[in-house]
């Protein structure tokens, strides 16, 4: 069948010679205790408010206006960046606006603060073509909030903020629901997918957070299927922004010694330490720890940027590091597929006692809608796997996510270990993917007798659950499920 393809025009093409690009950095911030514009997020990063230049740069061949306070400086500056001193700073964002659109020669001006570091030029280009095809402005709207810091304005809006001003009125949120009101602006309302790439940076803890960021934002090239024509079937092509599940690595590290290199998703990286270690038996209680110590900035030997996690076990614990049946290096698809032999996974854990559990099949059947209400980062980027500990009722404990299977299992234990609340008797273990012999051993090491996951077992895995006494459920899904093992803790 004949194909015709459309390709969109590039929008920061089109908005070279009619769309002039605002980075906003002179606001001052009691809350972050230094100056946002020059934090730095990662290591051996460039400061903010160049990762925020480069990507306006990007977007028209004018000069970025860079906003800042009285007295504010910095050093070398790209050629084809002007600065505009904020006359009117004691008014906050609207101040800045006001100063930038008065410097303002092109016809539109987009905007965007130096504390939204995850909005991506994708995004940026959208607002700039939708603000070119409907002829106005366009202002971001969550949940009929505005976000006037990542917007696009026309000329036309200064004389009403001046009026605005004129007048004692101080809100930039009245003043842009007015000029909505006016047609002057549309609002475009942010999407569940789009919310995080407003995360702003307000405290020190919003900046540990975006140093251990479960998602980066991407721009990617969407190609999608249109309505067939006369002339065959039609895709349409597009640039947009994505969220992407960040993996990196961390070294595994007990009394100094390197055992292993994990590739994880950032976050509760003691838990996995301490999951591991125990679920790979070189400790067997938490009181074998007596510290778990993070070195942030020192990458693995020969490796990428990483994290270094040191174990220190308590006196007397001694730990047979030679039989760890993970290869040093350990990917974070597989786990532990990097198995030494396969000998060395059959560690020896006893099977379990029967008991007098029961989960009932309705309550079965509503764990996965409500396993993923609670996977944010899965519903940010589709590239993450869960690990949740539920009650027989239903009620969730504790979920973990990670790129990686084994990984989000290990965290998962790992939470408990450090709790004391070993072994995880009467509790369901639900697996986002696919359910291997390894998970099942680890379940078993934990104590957790009832292991259901959305998609398919293994056959060793079938094969290890019937031999340990442990219930498995796979396929949960669509208002269904196979039971593979220990049917008698279900009921009715």
């Amino acid at each position: 069948m004949p194909t015709c393809v459309s390709l969109a025009a590039d929008p920061g093409e089109m908005a070279n010679d009619q769309t002039a690009t605002a980075l906003l950095v002179g606001g001052k911030s009691s809350r972050m205790g230094e100056d946002k514009s020059l934090l730095v997020c990662t290591a051996g990063e460039e400061p903010l408010y160049k990762k925020q230049l480069d990507k306006l740069q990007q977007l028209s061949k004018l000069p970025v206006l860079l906003s800042v306070r009285s007295g504010q400086k910095f050093e070398d500056l790209p050629h084809d960046v002007e600065l505009v001193t904020d006359r009117l700073a004691e008014h906050g964002p609207l101040g800045a606006l006001t100063s930038c659109l008065e410097h303002n020669r092109a016809d539109w001006l987009l905007v965007l603060a130096v504390d939204l570091p995850q909005i991506s030029p994708a995004y940026l280009r959208s607002l700039i073509a939708e603000a070119h095809h409907s002829g106005q402005g366009v202002v971001p709207r969550i949940n009929g909030h505005w976000e006037p810091l990542a917007a696009i304005y026309p000329h036309s809006l200064l004389e009403k903020i001046q009026s605005h001003l004129a007048s004692g009125q101080l809100s930039l949120q009245k003043l842009i629901q007015e000029a909505v009101n006016e047609g002057i602006l549309i609002g475009r309302d942010v999407s569940s997918q789009e919310k995080p790439l407003f995360s702003n940076l307000n405290t020190q803890d919003d900046l540990a957070a975006l140093k251990h960021e479960e998602v980066l934002p991407y721009d990617v090239q969407h190609w999608k299927e249109q309505a067939e024509s006369k002339g065959g079937t039609c895709f349409s092509n597009t640039i947009k922004p994505d969220l992407v599940a960040v993996e990196e690595p961390v070294e595994l590290r007990v009394e100094g010694r390197s055992i292993a290199v994990l590739m994880r998703t950032p976050g509760h990286d003691r838990e996995l330490a301490a999951g591991f270690l125990f679920s790979e038996s070189v400790i067997r209680h938490a009181d074998d720890l007596f510290e778990i110590s993070e070195c942030p900035n020192r990458p693995p030997e020969g490796g990428p940027q990483g994290s270094v996690l040191d174990v220190l076990l308590k006196k007397g614990i001694c730990a047979e590091l030679d039989k760890l049946s993970r290869h040093v290096f350990t990917s974070s698809s597989c786990g532990v597929c990097g198995k030494s032999s396969i000998d060395s996974v059959f560690q020896s854990f006893a099977p379990l006692p029967e008991d007098a559990m029961k989960v009932s099949v309705a309550d079965l059947l509503s764990l996965p809608a409500r396993l993923s209400k609670h996977q944010k980062s899965f519903r940010r980027t589709g590239g993450l796997h869960a690990s949740a500990l539920f009650t027989p009722k239903g009620n969730l404990q504790v979920i973990r996510e990670d790129v990686g299977r084994h990984n989000a299992l290990d965290k998962t234990i790992g939470n408990a270990l450090l709790k004391q609340s070993l072994p995880l008797s009467n509790t369901i273990l639900l697996l986002s993917g696919r359910i291997s012999f390894e998970l099942m051993q680890k379940a078993l090491a934990a104590g957790i007798p009832f292991v259901a996951g959305l998609s398919a077992p293994s056959s060793l895995a079938i094969k290890f659950a019937r031999e340990s006494g442990q219930t498995l459920v796979g396929f949960l899904r669509d208002k269904s499920f196979n039971v593979y093992a220990g049917k008698t803790r279900l009921c009715e």
